[in-house]
């Protein structure tokens, strides 16, 4: 069957941006210098620098490894590091607001090969929200982007609900990935704070709302959670056991255990494996499940495409995942 896959993991980096970056970054709160490879190194508010791939601003090779693994159209999401949650709230709004434009000139420049979600400065959910809906009603964007914690705080706070009632309210899609990944400090070696880091983190921001109550007080959201949803699928019995077992002021605030909440829950494909992808397809559904690569990063899977072929499954349920479930979502 021939695949017009829609990939919910597609990173990019305006150079817009960049350049902007380097014109005003003092103005901006950013300080963006480029280096002998011609990496630009990025840093907010005086934090760490971060090296960013070239890869991600360019299209020739993008369109070359798109055709390569049957990719017809990729969902344009930040560099997750780069979404600036160390900057004020005036300053993340007005990065958030650039990283937006220069997405939507991608897209406007090719509408058949991208659509786009939003950079939100969700270190103040109700800029956050703001500046989703202006995206969504204004730029015409596809659903919101956000990292799995803001500076190390999880969503099972309050204050996040502002966001939260937004992307409710406009019935869109929420992709979370991983960053500031808690333990980090102990996974220097191998690259393990990506191989073991990134879905930790993940798991520990789904199980902190679904033990919260986030999907009780919003019951239309729909979050998609990125690299097969980390962990948590994978041990979602051990999760409804610990909402069952823990009592008092240990207990979940949650009206329910964990595995009810995965009608909230959207997964994408990147777990390498197809038998690790048929049983997440059995676990969550068919039709919760979508494409992703990880472009450009070669720790992800641009062929993930052939392993969601190789499945056992109807040529409907390939579909939904290859395509049909992006397109309800995104509303393509």
């Amino acid at each position: 069957m021939r695949s017009g896959a829609i990939d919910i993991h597609h990173h990019y980096v305006p150079p817009s941006l960049l350049q902007e970056a380097k014109r005003h970054g003092k103005a901006l709160g950013v300080e963006a210098t480029e280096g002998k490879n011609g990496a630009t190194s990025v840093s907010f508010s005086g934090g760490p620098k971060f090296s960013l791939n070239p890869d991600l601003s360019e299209l020739k090779k993008r369109f070359e490894i798109m055709e390569k693994g049957k990719i017809a159209i990729g969902a344009l999401i930040a560099h997750t590091a780069s979404l600036g949650y160390r900057l004020d709230g005036e300053r993340g709004e007005r990065w958030c607001r650039l990283y937006n434009e220069g997405m939507h000139e991608l897209v406007q420049g090719h509408p058949d090969r991208f659509v786009a979600l939003a950079s939100v400065p969700l270190q103040e959910p109700p800029r956050a929200a703001a500046v989703l809906e202006d995206a969504v009603r204004k730029l015409k964007f596809c659903g919101g982007y956000i990292g799995s914690n803001v500076n190390g705080e999880y969503y099972n706070s309050p204050k996040f609900d502002p966001f939260w009632k937004k992307a409710q309210e406009l019935d869109v899609l929420i992709v979370m990935h991983p960053e500031d990944v808690a333990g980090s400090e102990r996974m220097e070696g191998y690259g393990l704070r990506l191989i073991c880091g990134n879905p930790a983190d993940s798991t520990l921001s789904l199980a902190y709302m679904t033990y919260s109550g986030v999907f009780d007080r919003f019951p239309n959201l729909k979050l998609c959670v990125l690299h097969g949803g980390g962990f948590f699928p994978y041990q979602l019995g051990r999760f409804d056991k610990g909402h069952a077992v823990r009592s008092g002021s240990r207990a979940a605030q949650a009206s329910s255990p964990p595995s009810a909440y995965l009608k909230n829950l959207y997964f994408d494909s990147m777990v390498y494996r197809t038998d690790t992808l048929d049983y997440l397809k059995r676990i969550v559904g068919a039709d919760h499940i979508l494409v992703g690569t990880d472009y450009p990063y070669t720790l992800g899977d641009w062929m993930t495409v052939e392993k969601i072929e190789a499945l056992e499954c109807s040529d409907r349920d390939k579909k939904l995942i290859l395509e049909g479930n992006a397109r309800r979502l995104l509303k393509l």
